[in-house]
């Protein structure tokens, strides 16, 4: 892959970032609700400063790592659940990530993920531990486009870490400047894979509806290369000898071309959603309250995708905007 982009804080910037969050958070907001009460916006000075560090990441990188931006107080043990999260008092770095989030596009999240929380909690659960989700832990998690199911799915992804005293690292890799030839890149343009929501999706029914035939591939303009890309959750809709070695060869050439991304308290990791996909290495959970602790927010831009995209369905999953998230926020 392409040398990392990386940002590093100044800690005024910080400081001055968790002080407005913190002002927020005295006046009842939360991470789920901040961006949807009047008035929450930053000082010009202060937005002028993240929009310097937290930009996105150029295509053909496709990701930037900002470094101790978001550097905080002990938020206590790591739950063990999302659910165990505590909106209340995570309020702070909460209120922090969205509001960074927001300089970047539209915050949202999914009514049937998380319970349609804005910033998503990604810890290690037991009895998931085996999952290709967030809270899966002793196996690896997988090369995936975040919500690769969907038209609608963010273009940029935000990671933000709480805790990570293992040095678990974050996995990312591209299509662009890896080894395919052009005939496998046509291969993959092809609308013939199908991808299912993950496991994270509280919705039993989308199985049930009809499959729409997806590309893996596309052209986002020069040299750069769109992904759509989550083979835990993906099934084929042919037999085609040629789509399948150039699928093969993707997942081969992925592996090649990967890199770890380590992650310490405070870094922010923002995520081209178009131009890599993400995995995280396997550990052993101790579930002790230090386990890794990441935060995450989804952002739309928008920018242009496929245009077949427009006719998906997207398993009926729905969208919640954080503008209009005032008084719905649910606690633990």
């Amino acid at each position: 892959m392409p040398t990392q982009e990386t940002s590093r804080a100044d800690r005024t910037l910080g400081k001055d970032l968790l002080r407005a969050a913190r002002t927020l958070a005295a006046g009842g907001a939360t991470g789920d609700t901040v961006l949807s009460v009047p008035g929450a916006g930053l000082p010009e000075d202060l937005a002028a400063g993240l929009d310097d560090i937290v930009r996105p990441p150029d295509p053909r990188v496709g990701h930037r790592v900002v470094k101790g931006l978001l550097r905080h107080d002990d938020p206590g043990p790591t739950p063990l659940h999302w659910r165990a999260a505590d909106p209340s008092r995570g309020a702070v770095f909460d209120i922090a990530l969205a509001l960074v989030a927001a300089r970047l596009g539209r915050v949202f999240g999914w009514r049937n993920q998380q319970e349609g929380r804005i910033v998503h909690n990604i810890l290690p659960s037991p009895g998931q531990e085996r999952l290709q989700v967030g809270a899966s832990s002793v196996v690896p998690l997988a090369w995936h486009t975040e919500d690769a199911f969907h038209p609608q799915r963010a273009d940029l992804l935000l990671l933000a870490c709480v805790r990570n005293p293992d040095d678990v690292g974050s996995r990312l890799s591209g299509a662009t400047g890896a080894a395919l030839s052009a005939a496998e890149v046509e291969q993959l343009r092809r609308p013939l894979t199908v991808v299912l929501p993950d496991d994270s999706y509280s919705d039993q029914e989308a199985e049930g509806r009809p499959p729409v035939g997806v590309s893996t591939l596309w052209r986002r303009g020069g040299n750069a290369l769109g992904i759509r890309y989550d083979p835990s959750y993906t099934r084929r809709l042919t037999g085609d000898p040629a789509f399948a070695a150039a699928y093969d060869r993707l997942g081969h050439a992925l592996e090649e071309n990967g890199r770890v991304v380590p992650l310490e308290p405070g870094d922010l990791l923002v995520i081209d959603n178009d131009a890599v996909v993400h995995g995280r290495l396997a550990f052993t959970p101790r579930y002790d309250g230090t386990d890794r602790w990441l935060k995450r927010v989804l952002v739309r831009s928008p920018r242009p995708r496929p245009a077949g995209e427009r006719h998906e369905h997207g398993y009926g999953q729905e969208q919640v905007d954080a503008q209009e998230q005032v008084g719905t926020a649910r606690q633990g």
